[in-house]
C-alpha cells in the first residue's frame, strides 16, 4: 500500500467507521442496497466469505424479481395484444352483417366467445327492424335510468342496479352477480346499452378500466347506424 493510500485509509473518518463495524459485526449483513453497491474481494477470511456470499444470494434475489416484473410486463403486452386481436376481428364481423339482427347476433357471440363475458343483455329504446327476441325493450323510465348511469355516453363499470331490473335483464341469475358494466349505444338512428355481468367482483369493479369497453360500444353504434340508414 502506497503511502498515500495509508494516510488515506487512516483519516478520522475511516477510523470511525472501522470501529463502529468491530463495535458492531453484524452491520452489512442487512444493508441489502450497500452490499449490493460495495465490492468485497474474497481473501479467504471468513468474515468477507460471508458477506460475499450473502452479496451474492441478494443479487440472485434481485435478479429473480426483475426477471418477475418482466414476465409481468410481458404479461400486460400479450393482453393487450390480444385484445387487440379480439377488436379488429369484432370490426370485421360487423362489416359483414347485413341487417340489425345480425350485427346484434355478431355482438353477443364476440363478447363471449373472444372478450369471455359471462353475462349480457342487449337493451333498445325502440324496437329495431326485423330483430325479433335480441335485445329486450325497456319501458321509458328503466331505459332513462340506465342512462343516467353513463351520462356522457362512456362505459361505465361498478354499476349498481335495483333488482328488478336486475331480473328483467339476466333473469334468476342476475340477483347473484357480483359486479356488473355498462356500454352505452347512443348513435344517430339508435339508442341502447349493453350491460355485463360478472361472478367475479373483480371483473367489473369500479376501478376497472373501461377503455376497450368503450371501443366496443364506438363499433356497435357504428354498425347499428349503417344498418338502420341503408335503405
Amino acid at each position: 500500500m502506497t503511502e498515500l493510500a495509508v494516510a488515506a485509509a487512516n483519516t478520522p473518518e475511516t477510523e470511525a467507521v472501522l470501529a463502529y463495524l468491530r463495535a458492531h459485526p453484524d452491520f452489512l449483513w442487512d444493508q441489502e442496497d450497500l452490499l449490493a453497491a460495495m465490492t468485497l474481494p474474497h481473501v479467504g477470511r471468513g468474515s468477507a466469505a460471508s458477506l460475499l456470499e450473502r452479496q451474492i444470494a441478494l443479487l440472485r434475489q434481485q435478479n429473480g424479481q426483475l426477471h418477475q416484473r418482466i414476465d409481468a410486463v410481458l404479461s400486460v403486452v400479450r393482453q393487450n395484444a390480444e385484445l387487440g386481436a379480439s377488436l379488429l376481428d369484432l370490426a370485421v364481423a360487423l362489416l359483414q352483417s347485413r341487417d340489425c339482427g345480425g350485427v346484434l347476433e355478431v355482438v353477443q357471440r364476440h363478447l363471449r366467445d373472444h372478450f369471455h363475458v359471462e353475462y349480457l343483455a342487449l337493451v333498445m329504446r325502440e324496437a329495431l327492424p326485423g330483430v325479433v327476441g335480441q335485445a329486450a325493450i325497456l319501458a321509458e323510465a328503466d331505459f332513462r335510468g340506465l342512462s343516467v348511469l353513463a351520462p356522457a355516453a362512456r362505459a361505465a363499470s361498478g354499476i349498481a342496479l335495483e333488482a328488478g331490473l336486475r331480473s328483467d335483464l339476466f333473469g334468476g341469475e342476475g340477483a347473484g352477480l357480483a359486479s356488473l358494466a355498462l356500454i352505452p349505444l347512443r348513435g344517430d338512428n339508435a339508442q341502447g346499452a349493453i350491460v355485463l355481468g360478472s361472478n367475479d367482483p373483480g371483473r367489473y369493479g369500479p376501478e376497472a378500466g373501461v377503455d376497450v369497453l368503450d371501443q366496443i360500444g364506438r363499433l356497435v353504434v357504428a354498425a347499428l347506424d349503417r344498418c338502420l340508414a341503408e335503405p
